[in-house]
């Protein structure tokens, strides 16, 4: 499945879903799989961490360094992180199939809750992988084995997929899509088992250090395997 225009879609989406929601359950969802992030990815001081897909600007809470470019196709959600950043930041209105920046740019790069959106995620890559500098660092988060599916739209009549979501997840399939471009794998996690979550363990727990809530929910996948997100870290 294609997009007929993915930047209009995208631009028309940041305008019409809020990634900045105060719903409890959506904030610590969003907290705790940043924390799984900036616990694979040890960001050194004055390293440039680009993050493609910005959403709300969660990511601000975990970077220190100044040097933090947020990505996205549309300006109307890069405003608003640059107006609540007490940081320097550097917001840049782009698409990752054709980066705005020059090869070996950035040490660092975060695609949350992005690749499963693209209709060419190998392209995609292939593009991050010319803006990574050498041995710098990609951090990947996806829903994991995400049962795709479709409702009929109202408008043309035909099949779209729930939350434009156009395709699942595992370790292979990642693998696959990273290899052949040159990206080596170093490390994976699986984390915020899906039954705790229904269950509104994430908000009875907010309060629980990360280390403390990563065990729990390792618990949880342990007695049912269902974890909500893959994170897979990456060397080019």
């Amino acid at each position: 499945m294609k997009y007929h225009n993915h930047i209009e879609h995208y631009k028309i989406d940041a305008e019409s879903y809020d990634f900045f929601n105060t719903d409890k359950f959506l904030i610590q969802e969003d907290r705790r799989r940043y924390q799984a992030i900036f616990n694979l990815l040890e960001i050194k001081e004055g390293g440039s961490v680009l993050e493609i897909g910005s959403g709300g600007g969660h990511a601000l809470e975990y970077i220190n360094s100044s040097c933090y470019y947020p990505l996205d196709i549309s300006t109307h959600n890069l405003k608003k992180i640059r107006d609540k950043s007490s940081k320097i930041i550097s917001p840049v209105s782009g698409d990752v199939y054709n980066l705005p920046f020059e090869s070996d740019s950035f040490e660092y790069i975060i695609l949350s809750e992005v690749l499963e959106h693209l209709d060419k995620p190998e392209n995609a890559l292939r593009e991050i992988y010319r803006v990574l500098k050498s041995k710098g660092s990609l951090v990947i988060s996806v829903p994991y084995k995400e049962k795709l599916t479709y409702q009929i739209c109202i408008h043309c009549n035909q099949l779209t997929p729930t939350n434009s979501h156009l395709h699942s997840f595992d370790e292979n399939k990642l693998e696959d899509l990273l290899k052949p471009i040159g990206f080596n794998i170093i490390k994976s996690t699986k984390c915020i088992n899906k039954i705790s979550n229904r269950l509104h363990v994430n908000i009875l727990l907010k309060k629980l250090p990360y280390r403390y809530w990563r065990m729990i929910d390792g618990l949880f996948n342990c007695i049912v395997d269902n974890p909500a997100s893959l994170i897979i870290l990456c060397k080019k």
